[in-house]
C-alpha cells in the first residue's frame, strides 16, 4: 500500500495580513533576546503641563507684551495743544464754561480736572492768553472737545489753528492698529507656548511666527468691522448719558456690552495661529472660539476696571483698564484653546520617564512621528538609543498603530519588541530609555 501523500498547507497574501501574524513574529523575535520590561507608574502632570494652564499663562504674557508695544502710542481720548483765544462762562449746572483753543470749542465739566505746576487748581484760573494741554474726547454730534484733563503751560503763543481733521485720523488709525497688534502678540506667545515646553525650540519659533503673522493679518481685516459695530453701539449709549458726560446704569451695561462683542470680533484671530501651522481645522476652531470667547469678556470687564481706578467720570487714563482688558482677552484665548483640546482630544500619548516626564502629546495627525530630531511631533531629546525618526504612530481606521521605523534600539510595547502593531488603551510604550502611556477616549 503506498503512502498517501501528505495536503499542502496553502498561505495566502490575504493570511500574511492578518494583524496576529505581526504579533506572533515580534513575540518570536523577543522571546529569549530580551525580558518584558516592568511597567512603569504614572507621572504626575504638572500645572505648568497641563495645557489649559500653559496656554492661558501664555495668551496674558502675549496680551500684557502686545500692550506695551501700542500703549506709548496711545492717548486716552484726543489730546490738543494750544492757546487760550477766550472763554465763556457756564451754561448749565454740570459745566463750568467753554473755551476757544486753536479755533476749536472746549468744554469744560466740573468733573474734569485743572493741572498747573503739578497741582489741582480751580477752573477759574483758565484765562485767555494762557497755554494749555487739553485731553478730552471728541464730540460726536458737533466739533468740538469734552475737556477731560486740561494743564496749564503758562503764557501762550499767538493762537495756532488746530487740525481737527488729523486729530481724527490720528486716533481713527490707532483705534484700527490696537487690535491687530495685541492679536499678533498672543498668537505669537499662545503659538510657541507648546514648543518651548516640550524644549522643541525650532517648533516653538515657527508655531509662534504663524501666530504672529495670522493674528496680526486677520486682525487687520476683523479691525475695520469692529470699530463700525463700536460706533453704531456708541450712537445707541451716548444716548444714554446724563448733562455731565457720565452713564446712567442702562447706558454702562449697554457700554460694557458693546464694546464686548466690538472686542470679539477684533480679537477672534488670536487662538487660529497654533491651528494654522499644524493644518489642523479642529485646533483652528479651538482656536476661534478662544478668541473670540476671551476678547469677549475682556471687553466687557474694560469698562468696570476702568469705573474701579478713575471713579464714575472715567476721566483718568485708561492705561491700566487697557492691560488688564488685554491680558484678561490673552489668557481666556489660551485657556479655551486648552479647554476645547482637552475635552475634544481621541487619543494621546503621556511620557512616563525622562525630562518630561508627565507631559502629554495629542495626536492630531498621521503619522505622528517620534524622534530625537527637533521635527519630530513627539520630541524626544536626550537620549542617545533614539534615533531622529525612531517610530511613527498611525491613524488606521478608528484606532491606532506604531510602527518603528527600522532603528536598531527597537520600538517595544507592553515589554514586547515590536515593528507595527495596533494600540490598546493603556499600553505602555518604550522607545530608548524613554516610556510614555498610550490613551484614547473611551467610545
Amino acid at each position: 500500500m503506498e503512502p498517501s501523500t501528505p495536503e499542502k498547507i496553502v498561505i495566502s497574501p490575504a493570511d500574511l495580513a492578518q494583524p496576529h501574524v505581526d504579533e506572533q513574529l515580534a513575540s518570536q523575535l523577543s522571546f529569549g533576546m530580551s525580558d518584558a520590561h516592568a511597567r512603569v507608574a504614572d507621572a504626575k502632570t504638572s500645572a505648568l503641563q497641563r495645557p489649559w494652564v500653559a496656554l492661558m499663562l501664555a495668551g496674558a504674557l502675549g496680551g500684557l507684551a502686545g500692550w506695551g508695544i501700542i500703549e506709548p502710542f496711545f492717548d486716552d481720548g484726543t489730546r490738543l495743544t494750544g492757546t487760550i483765544e477766550r472763554t465763556e462762562g457756564a451754561m448749565s449746572s454740570h459745566l463750568y464754561g467753554k473755551l476757544l483753543v486753536g479755533g476749536v470749542t472746549v468744554w469744560i465739566p466740573n468733573a474734569a480736572r485743572i493741572r498747573r505746576d503739578g497741582r489741582t487748581v480751580p477752573a477759574t484760573e483758565l484765562e485767555a492768553g494762557l497755554a494749555v494741554e487739553v485731553r478730552g474726547q471728541l464730540m460726536e454730534k458737533q466739533e468740538g472737545l469734552v475737556a477731560q484733563e486740561v494743564r496749564i503751560r503758562g503764557p501762550g503763543e499767538p493762537p495756532v489753528p488746530v487740525d481737527l481733521k488729523a486729530l481724527r485720523l490720528w486716533g481713527l488709525l490707532l483705534g484700527l492698529l490696537i487690535f491687530p497688534v495685541v492679536a499678533s502678540f498672543v498668537g505669537l506667545f499662545v503659538g510657541a507656548a507648546d514648543g518651548l515646553l516640550s524644549k522643541a525650540f525650532r517648533r516653538s519659533a515657527v508655531f509662534g511666527l504663524v501666530g504672529l503673522g495670522i493674528g496680526l493679518g486677520a486682525g487687520l481685516i476683523a479691525a475695520p468691522l469692529a470699530e463700525v459695530i463700536y460706533n453704531l453701539g456708541r450712537h445707541f449709549t451716548h444716548d444714554l448719558q446724563d448733562p455731565a458726560g457720565e452713564f446712567t446704569t442702562f447706558g454702562f451695561l449697554a457700554q460694557m456690552v458693546v464694546r464686548g462683542i466690538a472686542w470679539s470680533i477684533a480679537g477672534a484671530a488670536m487662538g487660529l495661529g497654533q491651528g494654522v501651522a499644524l493644518r489642523s481645522k479642529k485646533l483652528a476652531l479651538n482656536g476661534l472660539l478662544g478668541g473670540m470667547v476671551g476678547a469677549l469678556i475682556g471687553g466687557m470687564l474694560f469698562d468696570p476696571v476702568d469705573y474701579l481706578i478713575n471713579g464714575p467720570s472715567m476721566s483718568g487714563g485708561a492705561a491700566a483698564s487697557r492691560a488688564t482688558g488685554f491680558a484678561i482677552i490673552g489668557a481666556v484665548t489660551g485657556l479655551m484653546i486648552g479647554v476645547v483640546e482637552l475635552l475634544a482630544r481621541e487619543a494621546w500619548v503621556k511620557l512616563l520617564t525622562g525630562p518630561l516626564a508627565g507631559k502629554e502629546f495629542i495626536i492630531y495627525k498621521s503619522p505622528t512621528l517620534i524622534g530625537s530630531s527637533p521635527k519630530s511631533d513627539v520630541y524626544l531629546f536626550k537620549d542617545s538609543e533614539v534615533e531622529p525618526t525612531h517610530a511613527a504612530l498611525h491613524t488606521v481606521g478608528e484606532g491606532y498603530e506604531i510602527e518603528d521605523r527600522d532603528s536598531p534600539a527597537g520600538t517595544f510595547v507592553n515589554g514586547r519588541r515590536v515593528r507595527r502593531k495596533r494600540l490598546e488603551n493603556g499600553d505602555q510604550i518604550r522607545i530608548g530609555k524613554t516610556v510614555f502611556n498610550f490613551a484614547e477616549k473611551e467610545a
